[in-house]
């Protein structure tokens, strides 16, 4: 009789009922404007009338050149000091989270200034203090975090006054 290992595994585990469940991580991304293709999500901008879309603001200093943003597009807001703040909120089921943000030029009014909350707990801050340059980053990674359970989160990103937040999408795993 020739011993055929595969086959006996086969059976053993028809027999047990056994179940062989294969993972494979992967990442989606939730761009500022179309949201996460896959879930539908949509980013939760607030307050809503603090940001502007894709450039559409008139008196803003900065503005970036849409064919380096994700789909082309961005949200921004600025806040002086002394205005509530803003946040962009993003819902994702995971276990790990990147957000990219466009950082402006390096002039004395361009300071980016933001925290971050995953499920109600602080978990980072970015800050970007102007130094003199006169160019725009693009796919600026300002937060990377992981290690959480693959089960539904929410991470708020807000902003400290003053700062300027140019949010052009996320990722998780």
């Amino acid at each position: 009789m020739i011993f055929r290992p595969f086959r006996t595994f086969l059976a053993i585990c028809a027999l047990a009922q056994f179940q062989v469940c294969i993972a494979i991580l992967s990442n989606r991304t939730v761009d500022d404007f179309n949201g996460d293709l896959i879930t539908g999500f949509l980013p939760l901008y607030e307050p809503q009338n603090a940001w502007n879309t894709d450039g559409n603001c008139t008196s803003c200093s900065v503005k970036p050149d849409p064919t380096q943003a994700l789909d082309h597009t961005w949200h921004d807001s600025s806040q002086r000091a002394g205005d509530s703040p803003s946040s962009v909120t993003l819902q994702f089921t995971g276990t790990a989270i990147y957000l990219f943000c466009i950082v402006p030029a390096d002039d004395a009014t361009n300071l980016v200034n933001l925290t971050f909350t995953l499920d109600g707990t602080f978990t980072g801050a970015y800050t970007h203090t102007p130094i003199g340059s006169k160019d725009i980053s693009y796919l600026v990674p300002v937060l990377a975090t992981g290690g959480f359970n693959n089960t539904p989160h929410t991470l708020v990103a807000r902003t400290a006054s003053p700062s300027l937040f140019i949010f052009d999408y996320a990722m998780y795993t």
